[in-house]
């Protein structure tokens, strides 16, 4: 768990024995979601828990999860974000995005025996939008008739892609946006030059800042790119081939939100230190052609995981991108 999330923890530890059996924890991404699911479900497993309600880090409960074999505990995450190591996961070939349905039926005999040390049974489900619709309704039934003793933690960042029945049978616990004021010297622990342009870049998520410094120099250069309406598409586009999809579609979504807000109030919230530029743009742009562009890209968002054709989803996106700054 991370600095900035003290005060979400303060907001856990009030739930105290009143626990219920399913909580749906809402975040944005890379705001260190996994992780506070993960230090939730160690203290609601550990048996020394410290001041706080803490996992102690020492006891025989904590040091099977900290191994990640504790006989209480299960984690589903899709193939592509688990280990190599991992059983049924086959080096070098391409791993799903999704939680298959097996992976939730096959809880079934997990939560069809007793809990091992008597205590809780912790099921950690991470992104839970990576379900689809038949294994959401697969792991519905466990959620209406929960088994004694076993609290599933759904972590979503799309919380809207659950279905309802899922959602109204978890409690809401939603974590706030980190505190810059937090997060700034963690960045610079980590060694990320510039701290405060890398995390307004991603709209204040600490981990995707992190994880954005090693394409930081692809990104500028891609914005770069932007600011000339007649850019050679075919040129751009192969020159962001090996990022991946989502984190083009996310550099677009930001830099069109910022045509917006600039157009609107003359200010930008992703593109710190690049107020005039973008507002330069802005003024070529028509409003109801930014918000179409935007709404276009909320789509290509859902499905930059598995494009049919990734170049030209790239290519498409921006010659529509040309055509609302084209604008004469």
């Amino acid at each position: 768990m991370f600095k900035w999330q003290e005060s979400a923890w303060s907001t856990w530890i009030r739930l105290g024995d009143r626990l219920p059996h399913a909580i749906l924890i809402q975040s944005g991404e890379g705001w260190g979601e996994l992780e506070f699911g993960q230090a939730a479900g160690q203290s609601l497993l550990c048996e020394k828990p410290e001041v706080g309600r803490r996992a102690c880090g020492a006891c025989q409960a904590c040091v099977w999860f900290a191994l990640g074999n504790h006989p209480d505990f299960r984690l589903i995450v899709p193939e592509s974000l688990a280990q190599e190591s991992e059983e049924g996961a086959e080096p070098g070939k391409k791993r799903s995005d999704q939680i298959r349905i097996d992976q939730v039926r096959d809880l079934a005999d997990f939560l069809a025996v007793g809990t091992h040390r008597a205590g809780l049974r912790v099921i950690l489900i991470y992104p839970a939008e990576a379900m689809n619709a038949n294994t959401q309704n697969a792991l519905l039934k466990s959620l209406e008739e929960p088994p004694p003793a076993t609290v599933f933690l759904l972590v979503a960042t799309q919380p809207d892609r659950l279905l309802p029945t899922v959602r109204s049978r978890c409690l809401k616990f939603a974590l706030p946006l980190p505190d810059p004021d937090e997060v700034v010297p963690w960045l610079k622990e980590q060694g990320i030059e510039r701290p405060e342009s890398a995390l307004a870049a991603v709209g204040g998520a600490p981990l995707a800042a992190l994880k954005g410094a090693a394409s930081e120099s692809d990104r500028r250069a891609f914005m770069e790119s932007l600011r000339r309406p007649r850019f050679d598409l075919v040129a751009l586009a192969e020159s962001v081939q090996r990022v991946p999809l989502p984190d083009f579609v996310g550099w677009l979504q930001r830099w069109s939100f910022d045509l917006q807000l600039a157009q609107a109030t003359g200010r930008v919230r992703y593109h710190v230190g690049h107020e005039k530029l973008v507002g330069e743009i802005a003024l070529r742009c028509d409003a109801a052609g930014i918000a179409a562009y935007l709404r276009r890209l909320a789509q290509a968002r859902a499905l930059a995981r598995h494009p049919l054709n990734a170049r030209l989803f790239v290519e498409d996106l921006l010659l529509q991108y040309q055509r609302l700054v084209e604008r004469p």
